[in-house]
């Protein structure tokens, strides 16, 4: 065959290739073995090459209501349950209601679910504050959760991988935005739509689901102190033009529970408000986006890949003195390698597990085509790929 029609069928493959990203780029779902690929490339880019900055300490302040509880009746049976006290909060709101021209946004992650004797009091205090969301979640019908106050809400939702949350999918609803997609369109005056299964922000193709950049840590907050954290109660003992000049001007206010209401990350255990925060981030800092030069760079560097992959027996002395040292560590280390290489250069971190399977599936098919296969080798090398990829805990 002529070289020059390899690299055409290279090409070729490069597009499959090309396509199966962005597939799987898109869904919520990642393999856990790929969270050590992902937290390094993330310490190299911030700690070795020192490319992000963090984001402004001025800019937001962490109100924590972890020691803000209340007992209010279970609807179902005899006794109590605990929930976020609702008179509290209704008193925070009615300072920021006041002052709400002087604060960008507020986050509330508080579940409004379950009654209690102050919920009119809270919806008063909430009621004409403009630029606020709460969350709520998909019930069991796998709709969102009508909440027992009126107020702003979005989906907080998230799926996690084995040993962590990894990605986080934008759009889980065709009618309701999730918390990040909310906070950034009201804050950036954007607006990320779907059509024909593509997604645009402003019209710029987007992912939909992104392997998020934690830029802000929960080590930042709790033991190294960069970032303002403070208690409701105490926040509240002080004078309103305290608490509105020194802690709430000029910031996006982050209320949740932050000793409780944690997950397990790359990054170690996390809140979940800080979670959706970092999600904000990375819509903030345009690492959603698709760009031109990020398709360029995958087609090139896909076509190279399948040019070694399809052809190793080849008429190029350039591509003979490449050693091709297997389908498995052959495919997982240069596709190790273009995932650091893309997530640096496009902050784009590519899934490499599910296509290293897909290649290693087409390199066996392509032996199989070329040699005659026993019974039990075909069974020895199905046990191996199960062991390989499937071999879950």
């Amino acid at each position: 065959m002529r070289n020059w029609i390899k690299w055409l069928i290279s090409f070729g493959h490069a597009i499959v290739l090309l396509v199966l990203t962005a597939f799987w780029l898109n869904t919520d779902f990642s393999y856990g073995d790929e969270q050590l690929l992902v937290k390094w490339s993330s310490i190299l880019k911030r700690v070795v090459f020192n490319i992000d900055e963090d984001p402004p300490k001025e800019d937001y302040l962490f109100i924590n209501l972890a020691y803000e509880k209340a007992l209010i009746p279970r609807e179902e049976g005899l006794g109590n349950e605990v929930i976020t006290d609702r008179v509290k909060l209704a008193q925070f709101f009615e300072i920021l209601k006041r002052n709400q021209k002087s604060v960008k946004f507020t986050v509330c992650d508080v579940f409004l679910k379950g009654k209690s004797e102050s919920d009119s009091l809270l919806q008063s205090s909430i009621s004409g504050i403009k630029n606020i969301v709460f969350p709520t979640h998909h019930g069991e019908d796998g709709k969102p959760e009508e909440l027992d106050l009126n107020v702003p809400h979005a989906i907080a939702d998230y799926r996690m991988a084995s040993g962590g949350f990894l990605k986080f999918k934008l759009f889980q609803d065709d009618n309701l935005s999730t918390i990040p997609v909310y906070l950034y369109e009201k804050t950036k005056g954007r607006k990320i739509d779907h059509q024909n299964g593509l997604y645009f922000d402003n019209g710029k193709l987007s992912l939909n689901s992104t392997i998020i950049d934690y830029q802000i840590r929960s080590h930042e907050l709790f033991e190294q102190g960069e970032y303002p954290v403070v208690n409701l109660s105490e926040l509240l003992m002080l004078p309103e033009d305290v608490i509105v000049n020194e802690f709430l001007k000029n910031r996006i206010v982050l209320i949740g529970d932050f000793n409780n209401d944690v997950h397990e990350t790359i990054f170690g255990s996390t809140p979940g408000t800080l979670i959706l925060l970092n999600v904000y981030l990375t819509l903030k800092a345009g690492y959603h986006f698709v760009t031109y030069w990020w398709v360029v760079f995958m087609l090139m560097a896909y076509t190279i890949f399948s040019r070694l992959m399809l052809f190793p027996e080849n008429d190029s002395e350039k591509i003979k003195k490449i050693n091709w040292i297997g389908p498995l560590l052959g495919s997982a280390t240069y596709l190790s390698v273009l995932s650091v290489a893309s997530y640096l250069m496009f902050n784009i971190h590519l899934q490499v597990l599910i296509l290293t399977l897909y290649i290693t599936l087409l390199r066996y098919i392509i032996r199989l085509n070329q040699v005659e296969w026993s019974k039990d080798q075909l069974k020895e090398w199905a046990l191996a790929l199960r062991e390989t990829y499937f071999n879950f805990k």
